[in-house]
Order: C-alpha cells, then structure tokens, then sequence
C-alpha cells in the first residue's frame, strides 16, 4: 500500500463511518469505475511549482472534487445560463489538479458541449497525472485538455464568449485577486467550492445565485453570475 493511500485511509479512520462512506462514494468509486486515479490527496509541500513565488504562497493543497458537487454546480450554472448558452459556456476548472472534475463535466455534460473543457494547473507534475487520467478515458480525450500556467493567463485559452469557471479553492490571496480581474469582460458563472474568500465576490459585483452549507469543505459551495452575465 501507498504511503499516500495509507495516509488517506488514516484520515478516514479519524474521521468516522460517515465521512468514509462519503469520501467513498463521492471520491473513491469514480476512479474504481473508470480506472483514473483523482482521489488522493496531494499537500502543497509535495508540489513541484514553476510559477512565481507569489502563486507558491497561495497555491493550496489538491483535494478532488466530490463527483455529485460538480454535476449540481453545473446544474446550477446551467440553469442560470439557459437551455441556450448553458452547452455553449466553456467549462474551464482552474487548479485542476488530477483532473476529477473536468472527468466529471465530460461525461456529465462533455457530450452536448460546443467546447472542450480546459484545465489549467501550476504545478507541472499534478498537470501531467490529470492528463494521464483523461488518457484512460476513451470520452474525454476529445472533451478535455489540461494546460499548465497560472490561472490568470486563463484568457489566452478560452475560446467562447461566456464560461463556466470551476475553482475548488485552489488558491487565496493575491492569485485570487488577479484571477478575478482576468475575468472581467468575460460573462461567466463562478463555481467556487470551499468558498474561504466568498466575501470577494459581491464587493466584484458577482450575484450569488445559489449556496450549499455542507457537511464538509468538498460539499460546501456556491454558484455566482458574473456582473456583465446578464447584461
């Protein structure tokens, strides 16, 4: 057994019957159906960086994303959107990580979809096993691609005019801040989960649409329209 699947088992032991049947379902299964490999956890001090110091202190751990938060936050994002825009958004998860929800978008959603979703990760090593995982996977080779930059250079890859912006608490501070303004102009719903630096939002004139309290970080989220979405 893996150091890292030990450490993993250890925090489900601590965290009680609930939470591993949770984290099983929500995290574990996908890889065991599919044959990726998402749900380990990756602390920051085990990442490889390549970007700016300043993206380094705010870069945060990687934590996949519970499979049934990223099908109702798109829902969610979806019903803001329209039966119209909804498939036309461009779906682009910033801090990708492994890739769990982008996997999750393209087979949820990835089929009606008139983009490809992309991934965007700093750290060249996490970039390499997301793409690795998307490899495995016969539906999301053409629905998926992974690049590693910083996530505020996410313009230079958006290829439509309004977007579904996924972040899984990926990072706070500074990087957070540039990453908003690199969206202005850019119509889009905000998919933000483990929302620590919510009170961003409404001062940058996002409409909060929808919120989850969860039971845990991965569950707890909220669904935002960008200031010129409906404009």
């Amino acid at each position: 057994m893996s150091d890292k699947i030990a450490h993993v088992l250890r925090a489900l032991r601590q965290r009680g019957l609930r939470f591993f049947w949770d984290y099983f379902r929500e995290s574990i299964w996908f890889d065991l159906r599919n044959g990726t490999s998402t749900f380990a956890r990756v602390p920051k001090t085990e990442q490889t960086i390549d970007s700016s110091q300043d993206e380094e202190d705010n870069g945060l751990l990687y934590v996949a994303s519970f499979t049934s938060v990223t099908q109702n936050t798109v829902r969610e994002a979806y019903a803001l959107l329209g039966p119209d825009r909804g498939p036309r958004a461009q779906f682009v998860d910033l801090g990708c990580g492994k890739g769990k929800a982008l996997l999750v978008y393209a087979q949820s959603f990835g089929e009606d979809a008139a983009h490809r979703a992309i991934g965007i990760e700093y750290d060249p090593v996490l970039a390499d096993l997301g793409r690795a995982n998307v490899g495995k996977l016969s539906f999301a080779k053409d629905r998926v691609e992974i690049v590693t930059d910083s996530a505020a250079n996410l313009r230079h890859y958006v290829g439509s005019d309004v977007a579904i912006i996924y972040l899984y608490n990926s990072f706070q501070g500074d990087t957070l801040d540039s990453t908003l303004d690199a969206l202005k102009g850019l119509p889009h719903v905000l998919i933000y989960v483990d929302p620590v630096e919510r009170w961003k939002l409404p001062e940058r004139g996002y409409r909060i649409a929808a919120e989850n309290a969860g039971r845990y970080n991965a569950d707890t989220w909220l669904v935002a329209a960008s200031p010129d979405l409906d404009g």
